[in-house]
């Protein structure tokens, strides 16, 4: 494997017609700038445009920039890939001389070219059982350290990773060389062989029930002593379930007139109770009232006496009695509604079961005529067979899956892992060192450090970790993993001497066969021996126009590469479909 080194990135914004262009160097580059000086969003554009999408970036940088291009090599090949929205475009270059590798708006077919490129072969398994190959941000999650997402969790600060299954823990041991290409592409058939094996299990289970009812269905043809039996048997179902029909609409109109009683009732009895109400108040009224009465709305004199209170104790009486009546009668036809609703109910499941009862016989009919023609167990036996041969592939996978697992076990080496995590362990001893991380903090679990600290503690293990794994990846091999970003902290309590104590430790990321990228608002003291310093002053004005007009001609002379490319897929794809013809 080779040695992945970032050149440069150029970002444009079409809308503002202007661009920025950030070289990088091997060693240690530091990218220093204010709070709000794009620093942040160009480290991110670096992972946008390799299909990593970043849990925060800012909204107002997504809408300005158009155009990603990043400049890299890996091993001999000079390299550039382009994000335009959810189109990729990779090219290789010598020179002012490019040719298009591929285009696609398929972030998997993007995925698999590059990795194609960087030499790496991890299949990976979707929740929903697809394959492909890692993806950009399977397999540099531990590469970056965000400045807003990043300081709390390890290797997390990436979104689109969740819908792959297993993907912390493969991820974990790949990056750290524990398991290799071999060991993914076993698991992956593993997934495949396993996912067979459960669709013939459904297609054996279905077709035992298939078999089951054609058994029970040659039992009842066996059975039957002839089909003018059967054929008078549906005409009786048929009659009685046109009677059952008839009784069902006599319900229906028995129903709707009680309804329609008890909607009469109920309305009269809201009349009665309310004129009951104002006799009560009208009797309280008139019993506080000398021999003659005054009407409080009207002012009219009405005499009082002794017959006319019998009279209102009278009315009231009679407004008791008659909500009574209704109170009863109500009663008494709801009674006789859920009476016919019940009636109703069995009827419509008589005639359910009588509509089964005909379907069963007319199927009856059906398969007698077709057995009687065909023979009555060619079918089943046939059927029967197939069964037998469902479950020998079954048990075929079955033993394939067997011989998978023996393999993938054999590349697990208890000694390696122990070996590999006490080479991390090392350098992580080495970085608590450099930052005032006590040792006893160094835990790790599948390769990774627990983080179980709060405070400031937090983002010194994170870092610890990130950078202890880059420096053992570093000097364990060439590989994609020998380049590390990191964006320092602004809001996250940092004071001045835990920045100071993770500043000092750059002195170890100075080696020229890796590559560090470190953002961040203070100057770090290491200015002098760094490799590369961009510096950021002006707030929100990362982008000029200076040239803008240079990155444009680069960008169209490298679409003009894509559109040859184009041509010549198309051209390869009609020959091949004329040669099929």
């Amino acid at each position: 494997m080779k040695r992945l080194t970032i050149k440069k990135l150029i970002v444009i914004s079409q809308s503002e017609s202007r661009s920025l262009e950030v070289p990088f160097e091997n060693g240690l580059n530091i990218i220093l700038g204010g709070n709000k000086t794009g620093k942040s969003s160009i480290i991110k554009s670096i992972f946008t445009t390799l299909g990593c999408e970043c849990r925060s970036i800012e909204t107002d940088w997504k809408k300005l920039i158009s155009l990603y291009l990043l400049f890299f090599n890996y091993g001999e090949k000079q390299l550039c890939i382009i994000r335009q929205g959810k189109k990729f475009q990779i090219f290789e270059y010598f020179g002012y001389t490019y040719s298009c590798v591929m285009e696609t708006e398929s972030f998997h077919e993007y995925s698999n070219c590059l990795m194609d490129i960087l030499e790496i072969n991890m299949p990976c398994i979707s929740k929903d059982g697809k394959r492909f190959n890692v993806t950009p941000p399977l397999l540099f999650r531990f590469q970056y350290i965000d400045q807003d997402d990043g300081w709390s969790k390890i290797g997390d600060s990436f979104s689109n990773v969740g819908y792959i299954k297993d993907w912390k823990a493969n991820t974990n041991k790949y990056v750290c060389g524990y398991l290799d290409d071999t060991y993914y592409k076993l698991q992956a058939q593993k997934v495949e062989q396993t996912l067979i094996k459960d669709d013939k299990k459904k297609e054996l289970d279905y077709n035992k029930s298939f078999v089951s009812r054609i058994s029970s269905t040659l039992t009842q043809i066996e059975d039957m002593q002839s089909i003018d039996e059967v054929t008078t048997n549906i005409d009786s179902l048929l009659a009685k379930s046109e009677e059952l029909r008839k009784m069902q609409f006599s319900y229906n109109a028995e129903m709707t007139v009680l309804e329609n009683d008890i909607y009469v009732n109920q309305h009269k009895l809201y009349i009665v109770e309310h004129n009951l109400s104002e006799t009560k108040k009208d009797i309280e009224y008139a019993m506080n009232q000398d021999d003659e009465l005054v009407c409080p709305i009207c002012g009219t004199i009405y005499a009082n006496g002794l017959d006319e209170q019998l009279n209102l104790t009278s009315d009231y009486a009679h407004c008791e009695k008659l909500i009574e009546e209704l109170k009863n009668s109500i009663s008494v036809s709801g009674g006789k509604l859920e009476e016919l609703k019940e009636k109703h109910r069995v009827a419509s499941l008589e005639i359910q079961s009588i509509e089964q009862q005909i379907k069963n016989s007319q199927e009856l009919l059906s398969y007698s005529s077709f057995y009687k023609n065909k023979g009555q167990y060619e079918i089943y036996e046939s059927c029967k067979g197939q069964l037998d041969a469902i479950q020998e592939e079954i048990d075929s996978y079955v033993s394939k899956i067997a011989l998978i697992d023996d393999k993938i076990n054999e590349q697990k080496s208890k000694e390696r892992s122990k070996n590999i995590r006490e080479d991390i362990e090392n350098y992580c001893r080495t970085l608590a060192d450099a930052i005032n991380l006590p040792k006893t903090f160094i835990q790790l679990r599948d390769f990774v450090q627990i983080v179980n600290r709060t405070g400031s503690e937090t983002p010194r293990l994170v870092y610890m970790y990130q950078s202890a794994l880059y420096l053992y990846n570093l000097n364990r091999a060439y590989s994609p993993f020998n380049f590390y970003v990191v964006d320092t902290p602004n809001q996250q309590g940092q004071d001045a001497d835990n920045l100071g104590s993770i500043f000092k430790s750059l002195e170890l990321f100075l080696s020229d066969e890796g590559q560090v990228i470190v953002g961040t608002e203070r100057e770090t003291g290491m200015e002098q021996k760094a490799s590369n310093v961009i510096t950021l002053t002006e707030k929100r004005r990362c982008l000029n126009n200076i040239n803008y007009e240079k990155h444009l001609e680069l960008f169209e002379e490298l679409q003009k590469a894509a559109i040859s490319w184009r041509e010549h897929n198309y051209k390869m794809k009609s020959r091949h479909s004329i040669e099929e013809f």
